[in-house]
């Protein structure tokens, strides 16, 4: 089944996607790899339907950097140059996106203002999340890092603190494996600070899971200290 979150794309309507799909359009299955880490990069995507996962061999283990929903582009350094890719993309669904050259995307922006504002706003997002990661990095503990990620979602989730999330998804976000994170995820569960209904994360007290956080910064800091 493809996993769709957009209707026309970022806006788009029901006759330009056409357009786009049948000119620039590429379909994927689920499991397939759009492109490979040391690739040349010189197609970037629009991702208009499904989820892809973005990975980076280090040393001997791929992390995951990020998972690419609906309306996202990835693969930008394309529209830039042609410097080998720096990751992998795997589709995690079946799903659908239009393949840009610089070009190609450059027209598209022209054409399409409300798809110019809606990359700088997910850029923008993404140097966030980067931020955000740097200081999870400096985390040693496991618990803690699951932790700040899921603290970091609850406040850019609008309204109740609760959002679609995927193993694979939080692991990019706290830089761990993900049966780490699985692991962290049910003893949150069992002390009832995370819901799972469906396939969305509640926090139902995001002040509990905070104190739980800088208790856990505690302890680490005691154990640095002895150490």
């Amino acid at each position: 089944m493809i996993d769709s979150d957009l209707d026309a794309g970022p806006g788009l309507s029901g006759e330009e996607r056409a357009q786009l799909t049948a000119s620039h359009g590429r379909s994927f299955s689920a499991g397939e790899s759009l492109f490979r880490e040391g690739d040349p990069a010189r197609i970037a995507f629009l991702l208009l339907e499904g989820r892809v996962r973005l990975l980076k061999r280090v040393r001997a283990a791929e992390r995951s950097l990020l998972v690419a929903r609906a309306g996202d582009v990835f693969g930008e350094s394309a529209l830039l140059d042609e410097a080998p890719r720096r990751a992998t993309a795997v589709a995690l669904t079946a799903g659908l996106a239009i393949a840009m050259d610089k070009g190609t995307f450059l027209r598209l922006l022209r054409a399409h203002p409300a798809i110019a504002t809606h990359v700088a706003e997910q850029l923008v997002r993404r140097v966030r999340d980067a931020e955000d990661q740097v200081e999870i990095t400096l985390l040693r503990d496991a618990s803690s890092k699951v932790i700040a990620a899921l603290l970091n979602l609850s406040r850019q989730a609008t309204g109740s603190p609760s959002f679609a999330l995927s193993p694979v998804e939080l692991s990019s976000r706290a830089g761990l494996d993900v049966e780490t994170v699985k692991r962290a995820v049910s003893r949150l569960r069992e002390q009832d600070y995370l819901r799972i209904v469906g396939e969305r994360v509640e926090v139902p007290d995001v002040e509990a899971l905070r104190r739980l956080y800088n208790l856990l910064g505690t302890k680490d800091e005691l154990r640095g200290q002895e150490s």
